[in-house]
């Protein structure tokens, strides 16, 4: 039986109703305790986040939450790779479903296989390179270049065996990884619209961000869009 994963911080109590309604709405649904970085020491870190492993070079070293996060993504993978279903859903626990959403998952389920890794992307910021099907209104296709976020994502057995197997150790955040298909073997088709939305304001606000200041927010903008236009680059080719 298909089963998906709502990745969920205990600590997180202003998200219980969000994870309850996504544990009853998405097949096979479940709590996987999530990885809460701030907990884990300096050492520990240091052990599985390792700067510049890849090309293009990511250029801001990575939070303790951006740690916990991509691991608690690998604990949903590794599930998925050892579980009897051909693949699974990971959901984050501020995903709020919408009208349509029944659609979106029938397409996603309709089109999943092994290899898979559909995702449910939050805004419509990828532009098609290729249609797979559309039921109703949601679009299901190939991107030019895979977009941020890894909200809520359909991922197969050997995908997330694959994904698994390369990740003992990691330079970036999970969704900044998943885009470089050229690396990780793992191709990613989108589904627009997506019928979900983001609580996290409402919820808890963000476990992820933190407050800058505006040197550090000019500084930040200026290198994330080198990084962007290396990424959109070698998107072209793969």
């Amino acid at each position: 039986m298909t089963k998906s994963y709502v990745i969920h911080l205990a600590a997180s109590t202003a998200r219980t109703d969000l994870v309850s309604a996504l544990v009853q709405t998405l097949p096979g649904g479940q709590v996987l305790d999530a990885v809460d970085g701030r907990k884990m020491s300096a050492q520990e870190r240091a052990q599985v986040s390792v700067p510049h492993l890849l090309d293009p070079r990511y250029p801001f070293p990575l939070m303790p939450s951006e740690i916990g996060c991509f691991l608690s993504h690998r604990k949903a993978w590794k599930a998925i790779a050892e579980g009897e279903a051909d693949f699974g859903f990971v959901a984050e626990d501020d995903v709020v479903t919408t009208d349509g959403f029944a659609d979106a998952l029938q397409i996603a389920l309709d089109h999943a296989d092994r290899q898979s890794l559909i995702r449910f992307p939050m805004a419509p910021r990828e532009k098609p390179k290729s249609v797979v099907a559309t039921k109703g209104d949601v679009t299901l296709f190939r991107p030019h270049e895979i977009g941020l976020t890894a909200a809520l994502y359909l991922l197969g057995k050997d995908a997330a065996h694959s994904l698994w197997s390369q990740s003992e150790r990691f330079d970036r955040p999970v969704d900044t990884w998943l885009q470089m298909r050229w690396e990780t073997g793992v191709d990613s088709l989108t589904l627009w619209p997506s019928c979900i939305k983001s609580a996290a304001a409402s919820h808890g606000g963000s476990t992820i961000q933190k407050k800058r200041s505006r040197m550090d927010q000019l500084k930040r903008t200026w290198h994330r869009a080198r990084y962007r236009a290396a990424i959109t680059s070698l998107s072209k080719g793969s």
